[in-house]
């Protein structure tokens, strides 16, 4: 580019900056230092002197004439600010930071005040002291997003959990509750020891906010209000989410949910019906014949044909665990007690630890008349 065309390019932009209006200037400084200070005239011609200096870009000039104003009017809020600005503005965070120190300890300071010094307390490895004046900020002005996050990072170096967590939750619905966040903010919960309730809200709020989108997060607040016995409210939920049309995985996993929370409610008719329709769209879905197999056994509904559904379940995952237990039962309730008694003998020895199993091993060991062994077990359940 040539020398002439980098010129007016140049004449272009300054024309384009906002220029600052003396009068208007002039106007406000009459009011604010009649407020701020009885002595005007003399602080008053040095700020409008360094106001001329900005305008005409001449950095170092307009912070002598700020200080020279601030010198005649030392307890002024308004030109002591002025002073931290300019001088932050060229980077002069030593000679600014006494000053910061004075503002926040003067009844007019600002939010604005709070955040530049917890900025430099942070430049300084301070981290602690930053924290103290982050805090100070968000307590006065909550909605400042960008603070916010900038304050929750430094938490994170600092392992404070509890306040982190705090400002998450101020964060996540301003921000539509983010993937990354929402799921750090259940880390913290966790860590925090936050009840379960509290999560499956969290979890709530996001999904309802977000909709199919959201619906993992939906499902997993399923999960956790089955886990607190809530089970009505958890098929609420799968319901809601099972109505929107997710993608095939999780419909199915939701499908097997709703049936189970059926059976814990004791609507067995219910939880049958939503295991044969799934059957009917996945007859390969081996999770649902093992869970109806087991049902139509555990209740006495169609032992015969439970056991069939379950050694089909099998022939897809002979070592399964839960597929292996629910074949023992079946054996147990048609009085086959010693072949019931040698799988289950098997899934003990490799380590399997589920209270169903303690609860299958004392009904076959009483059955086959071996008492102490059978004492055993009940104790485990215990």
């Amino acid at each position: 580019m040539e020398a002439a065309d980098l010129s007016a390019q140049a004449d272009t932009v300054k024309a384009e900056m906002p220029k600052i209006n003396i009068a208007e200037e002039l106007a406000k400084l009459d009011t604010i230092f009649r407020v701020d200070s009885p002595s005007v005239n003399s602080a008053h011609e040095h700020y409008l002197r360094a106001l001329d200096m900005l305008e005409d870009g001449k950095t170092i000039f307009a912070e002598l004439f700020l200080k020279r104003a601030l010198a005649y009017e030392p307890t002024s809020h308004f030109l002591l600010d002025e002073v931290i600005k300019i001088l932050l503005r060229q980077n002069k965070t030593e000679e600014a930071f006494p000053l910061l120190k004075l503002a926040v300890q003067m009844p007019s300071v600002t939010s604005e005040n709070h955040l530049f010094l917890a900025r430099l307390y942070r430049e300084k490895k301070m981290l602690d002291s930053a924290a103290v004046y982050y805090k100070k900020v968000t307590d006065r002005v909550q909605r400042n997003l960008a603070v916010l996050y900038e304050y929750s990072q430094l938490l994170e170096f600092l392992q404070n959990y509890e306040e982190q967590k705090r400002i998450y939750d101020i964060l996540l619905p301003e921000l539509d509750y983010p993937p990354r966040l929402l799921e750090r903010q259940i880390g913290l919960y966790q860590i925090t020891n936050t009840p379960d309730s509290v999560i499956a809200e969290l979890l709530g709020e996001a999904f309802r906010a977000n909709g199919i989108s959201y619906a993992e997060y939906g499902y997993l607040q399923a999960q956790i209000l089955s886990s607190l016995k809530k089970y009505r409210e958890a098929n609420e939920v799968l319901l809601t989410i099972f109505f929107m049309h997710p993608s095939r995985e999780l419909t199915s996993k939701i499908a097997l949910n709703i049936a189970y929370n059926y059976e814990l409610m004791d609507s067995i008719t219910v939880a049958v019906i939503w295991l044969e329709q799934l059957l009917e769209r996945e007859p390969e879905n081996h999770i649902a014949m093992n869970n109806l197999g087991y049902m139509l056994i555990d209740r006495d509904l169609d032992i015969e044909r439970g056991i069939i559904l379950v050694d089909k379940a099998l022939s897809y995952s002979p070592e399964e665990p839960s597929y292996l237990d629910s074949k023992a039962w079946g054996l147990y309730k048609i009085g086959k007690y010693a072949e019931a008694l040698e799988i289950l003998e098997k899934l003990e020895a490799s380590g399997m630890d589920a209270r169903e199993l303690w609860e299958h091993l004392a009904a076959v060991c009483e059955a086959l008349k071996l008492e102490e062994r059978a004492k055993k077990y009940r104790e485990k359940i215990k």
